[in-house]
Formats: C-alpha cells, structure tokens, sequence
C-alpha cells in the first residue's frame, strides 16, 4: 500500500483535463498535430497543458509531460494531482519522482470506449527507484 496522498479526480475535471490535452495537440513543436500532449491537474484545480517539442538531433527532443510539469512549475504550482495519459516508461518516472516530492500519488487519466479510468502512479511502479522512502 502506498503511503502517497491521493485525490479524488471527478469525471467533470478529468474530461477537461482530457479535452485541453487534445486541443493543445495543435501547439506540438514544430508541427501541430504530429507529436503528443497532455495536461496536469493541480491540487489548486488548475489545468496545464504541455506539448511534445521535437527537436532535430532527437536526444533534445521534450516529452509533453515533462512540459507540463514544468508549465504548471513556472506558475509555481508543485502539487499535481492528475495528468493525461497513457505516459511512456520514461515519463512514468517522472511522474513517480514528482509524486515523491508532492507526497501525492499522482493519478494517470485516460478515456477508453468512453469511460474515464484512473490509475495512481504507484499502481504503475512496481519496482520504483528511488522507493517511496527514498531508497535508491
């Protein structure tokens, strides 16, 4: 069992956060539509959108949710309770170290057939590093 905080995330917000995900898809570094994004809820109810930003040598490139994180960190906001997925291996690391700072356990939300599911990070983690007491 996680000793991570979760936050419950109702279907309302969750559809929003999945909606500006696709709408910012338009905003994808350099060409709209080609790449991905996502969006993050914070536990102040704010929504920020990231945007994949492909860059030519590829090891530069910036995965959407790594934007998004950032996004809502230059508006100072830290706590995130929420992000759009499904999320590449890399990003779920992300996520999870973001989750160990916040001591939130961020859920990933997608939309499949047309319901919302949720799924915690920590579900996602089985062998995580560093573990949740900071193991590493």
């Amino acid at each position: 069992m996680s000793k991570l905080k979760t936050h419950p995330v109702p279907d309302e917000a969750a559809r929003e956060m999945l909606r500006r995900a696709e709408a910012a898809e338009t905003n994808v570094y350099p060409h709209g539509g080609r790449g991905y994004a996502v969006s993050v809820l914070t536990d102040k109810g704010n929504i920020y959108e990231g945007v994949s930003y492909k860059s030519d040598t590829l090891t530069l490139t910036m995965h959407c949710e790594m934007t998004a994180l950032a996004h809502a960190a230059i508006h100072g906001e830290h706590s995130i309770i929420a992000i759009t997925g499904p999320n590449c291996h890399m990003c779920k690391q992300l996520i999870w170290e973001s989750a160990l700072h916040s001591g939130i356990d961020i859920q990933i939300i997608i939309e499949e057939s047309g319901e919302i599911k949720r799924a915690p990070i920590s579900s996602l983690m089985p062998y995580p590093w560093p573990d949740e007491e900071g193991n590493k």
